[in-house]
């Protein structure tokens, strides 16, 4: 008889237990619905298995016939960054001529790279999920290419570009992994900001929406960069993202800081081709926009936590610039201008 009652115990033990892991697993799999990634390989795939065509003869074809070639397309128009042919001549002169080992190597690396989303989804669904305030529906395509000027893209709100062939990866899948979670991570910053759609989606065209463009863009890339950076404790990487080094040195953190601050004060002055000029010099190329906006997260999410860091995303860049404002040292503020 105790046999008995202990054999039935255990089974009803088994049962609970069995039955909490499935109310778990089925609780996990909604909140992962929030977000789903979805990979479309077939232009590098294309390229890297047929170079000298890519090469001499379907250039042409080859970027208007995949989605993949044609977001980049819409990223150079989007960036007036003007279509040259250098990368893709130097690629390709170089794989197939100097190593061509390295078309095996890319295509590998494509399929690592696919492999490990789809067993980690739920990590890096989980981990951008707790930076984004509202569960709102993401789909993320991403398209991976070769030889192309932009590494790594986001456009048309939910498409991204990564270039598998670009120097910076070093063929290591986390260093990838950790920008695609910078690049997926944009798609529900458009979602969510209220300053999207009016200041960044648009290109300013005066004083107000210049200033209000360049809070609102360094929330924007300076959010994504962190909420990466955040993810090097679930895929650590040998090669991580210079924009990392800088976060972490106090001096080029002062810099970015100041050159934002250079930007606003310029849009009071400049004529808006100019003021256009500087900010993608400063602002993208010298990084200011990634490490200011990231170091600004950071500074916040320290004192307040991840919830109210992310719920500032709703909010908009000025109250972002306002609670950060807050917390910061009187050499370290951003100048605001409220119009």
């Amino acid at each position: 008889m105790e046999k008995a009652k202990t054999i039935q115990k255990f089974l009803t033990i088994a049962f609970i237990t069995s039955l909490t892991n499935i109310i778990l697993a089925q609780n996990l799999e909604q909140q992962n619905k929030d977000i789903k990634i979805f990979f479309d390989d077939s232009a590098a795939r294309y390229v890297l298995e047929n170079p000298e065509k890519a090469l001499n003869i379907e250039r042409d074809s080859i970027w208007h016939s995949f989605e993949g070639y044609r977001i980049t397309l819409v990223w150079h128009e989007k960036s007036s960054v003007p279509v040259t042919w250098e990368v893709w001549e130097r690629g390709l002169n170089k794989f197939l001529y100097q190593d061509t080992s390295l078309i095996k190597k890319s295509l590998t690396l494509a399929d690592s790279l696919k492999s490990k989303v789809n067993r980690e989804q739920n990590t890096i669904v989980q981990h951008i999920s707790s930076y984004s305030y509202e569960k709102t529906k993401i789909n993320a395509f991403i398209y991976f290419v070769a030889f192309t000027y932009p590494y790594a893209f986001c456009v048309d709100t939910n498409k991204i570009g990564i270039d598998i062939t670009g120097d910076e990866w070093n063929f290591d899948t986390d260093c990838i992994l950790n920008t695609t979670i910078h690049e997926i991570y944009h798609v529900g910053f458009k979602l969510s900001s209220p300053d999207y759609d009016k200041y960044i989606a648009i290109d300013p065209t005066n004083q107000e929406t210049f200033i209000r463009f360049n809070y609102a863009i360094m929330q924007s890339e300076g959010m994504a960069t962190f909420v990466a950076y955040k993810a090097l404790n679930l895929f650590p990487s040998d090669y991580r993202h210079p924009d990392y080094e800088l976060l972490e040195n106090d001096s080029t953190v002062k810099k970015a800081i100041d050159q934002v601050n250079s930007l606003t004060e310029m849009a009071t002055t400049m004529p808006i081709d100019t003021l256009l000029q500087e900010c993608w010099k400063l602002g993208v190329e010298e990084r200011a926009y990634y490490v200011a906006g990231s170091y600004m997260a950071r500074i916040i999410e320290e004192k307040h936590g991840t919830e109210f860091l992310a719920a500032l995303v709703k909010e908009g860049s000025i109250n972002f610039v306002k609670e950060y404002n807050l917390l910061a040292p009187n050499d370290y503020k951003l100048v605001l201008i409220e119009l």
